[in-house]
């Protein structure tokens, strides 16, 4: 089963991005703010806009955790050991709830935008 690999690459990089972010140094990494004009941009304070997206990344790396752990350790040993329709059901849900969780705090991220990071009247 490839596919898993490439879930747990997957994994990692979000990983790599949240330590980026968490450090401060990765605000090209957030979207919407990379996208502002330059004149927007000044208002932020870049590592606080980077710092903030790491912490709610570390929410997204727990479900992108919690989801491959999920399908490596139960699903795929189910379909290897033709025994997936006895757990069908609860992989489903698992699998949906982990996702309805990784939804929800995008949203979360997505409201929140970037509260308490305003320039304090410094230029970065």
């Amino acid at each position: 089963m490839w596919f898993i690999w490439i879930m747990w690459v997957i994994v990692a990089l979000a990983i790599t991005a949240t330590i980026i972010l968490l450090t401060g140094k990765g605000s090209m990494l957030v979207s919407g703010f990379n996208t502002k004009s330059p004149e927007e941009r000044a208002k932020y304070d870049k590592k606080k806009v980077s710092k903030q997206a790491g912490s709610i990344m570390v929410f997204v790396d727990i479900g992108l955790l919690a989801l491959t752990s999920y399908i490596h350790f139960r699903a795929i040993p189910a379909i290897q050991n033709n025994t997936i329709s006895d757990y069908g059901t609860e992989i489903t849900i698992v699998a949906l709830g982990i996702c309805v969780y990784i939804i929800v705090v995008g949203i979360w991220a997505a409201m929140r935008g970037f509260k308490n990071c305003k320039n304090n009247g410094t230029k970065q």
